[in-house]
Parts: structure tokens; C-alpha cells; sequence
């Protein structure tokens, strides 16, 4: 089915790419906010860009799905339950990359990228990103949500809303609560509340220099 992609910027670019290379879909344009419409956004990779507030008018919902690539959690849920309202239905991308298995469930507009790897009894919400991740069996994945090279043990339950970063690691059996953010580096091991903020350490520089490192001597 042809597609219209939401999004002008990195994340737009590399889901044009993976569409048309690894799906049975065609990419026919692009839209985005009208306040961010301007004389050098009026194509994108030789496609048009149109004003999200006009899609209906030039790409009816009775014919064309829309992907929304685009990473802000809260401005991706925005456009999915406005273009949703407006009777869109929407495209997802499951790399044929990405290692999964036949029982996998997913919502409405998923993005799983080509090294996210999933074991059996894993569900997905809907409005999903999921990036470089590996998720462990029996896991369930809620709505609006955003993981990114993480790594989730068996049996973890993401809240909808929730962003969890690079390298974060969440242990067997814990519950993530709602709209969590969870920084690049995090362990978590038990159970966390709604709206709840975590970063992890980030590494120190030390005081030797690298010249007096074995290393790096001549």
C-alpha cells in the first residue's frame, strides 16, 4: 500500500529507506506541521512534503497509510491519535532482519528495526519504537514508547509513554511504570512508579593522560 511518512529528519530518512528496500510498501510523500513547511522543505528525497493539516485533502485515508517518524514520545502520540481520528490507518515496519517468532503481537504502527531481537510470547501495544533492543519472553510492551538498545528480561511489562535509552538494562519480572524516562545506562530491578526519572552514571575521565598509559608509549 502506498504511505505517507511523518517526518522530515534523520529518523524520516532511514524509515524511507527501510521501506523501500525491505517492505512491500511504496513511500509517495512526506508531511509535517504546516509551521514547519518552508521553500527548501517543499521535497524530500524527490518527494512531496505536505502539510500535515492538509493530508486529507491530497491523501485520503480511504487510500494511503501514514508511518510517523518522528522519536518525541509525546508529539508522535499527538499525530497518531490526530491522524487516527481523521480515519487513517497506519503502516508498521518489522525488519525481516529483526529475529522474532511467529507468535509476536503488535498493535497498530510498530517500528522494529533490523537488529532488535524478541523472544516467543512478547506482545506490543501500539506506537512503538523499538531500536537495537533485545526483549525477553512473556515480555509486554505498551503504547507510546520509545526503547532504544535496551535490553529487557523475561517477563518485564514497559507502561505506556515511557522512553527507555542506550544501554539501559531492566532485570526479569519488573514492572516499568507509565510515562517513565529512563536515561542510557540505567539498571532497574524492581518495580517503578508512574512518571518516574532515572539517569545513570556516566563515565568518569581520569587523571592520568593517555602518554602514560603502556598503551600508548612509544
Amino acid at each position: 500500500m502506498e504511505v505517507i511518512i511523518y517526518g522530515i529528519g534523520n529518523q524520516a530518512e532511514m524509515t524511507h529507506y527501510l521501506f523501500t528496500h525491505d517492505s512491500p510498501h511504496e513511500v509517495v510523500a512526506f508531511c509535517v506541521d504546516s509551521a514547519y513547511l518552508t521553500s527548501t522543505t517543499a521535497t524530500f528525497f524527490g518527494l512531496p512534503v505536505v502539510a500535515f493539516e492538509e493530508l486529507t485533502t491530497y491523501y485520503p485515508a480511504a487510500r494511503y497509510q501514514l508511518h510517523i517518524a518522528i522519536g518525541q514520545i509525546r508529539a508522535r502520540r499527538r499525530v497518531f491519535e490526530a491522524a487516527k481520528a481523521q480515519g487513517y490507518s497506519f503502516a508498521s515496519y518489522i525488519s525481516s532482519k529483526a529475529q522474532t517468532w511467529p507468535d509476536l503481537v503488535v498493535g497498530e504502527h510498530v517500528f522494529i528495526d533490523p537488529v532488535t531481537i524478541i523472544h516467543p510470547f512478547v506482545t506490543f501495544g501500539d506506537n512503538i519504537i523499538s531500536i537495537g533492543c533485545r526483549i525477553g519472553h512473556h515480555s509486554h510492551i505498551g503504547s507510546h514508547i520509545l526503547i532504544s538498545s535496551t535490553t529487557l528480561g523475561g517477563n518485564v511489562t514497559i507502561g505506556d509513554g515511557t522512553f527507555i535509552g542506550m544501554g539501559s538494562i531492566i532485570n526479569e519480572d519488573v514492572v516499568i511504570g507509565r510515562n517513565n524516562i529512563i536515561g542510557s545506562g540505567c539498571l532497574i530491578g524492581k518495580r517503578t512508579e508512574d512518571n518516574a526519572v532515572y539517569s545513570g552514571q556516566y563515565t568518569q575521565k581520569r587523571l592520568v593522560t593517555a602518554d602514560r598509559v603502556a598503551l600508548f608509549r612509544k
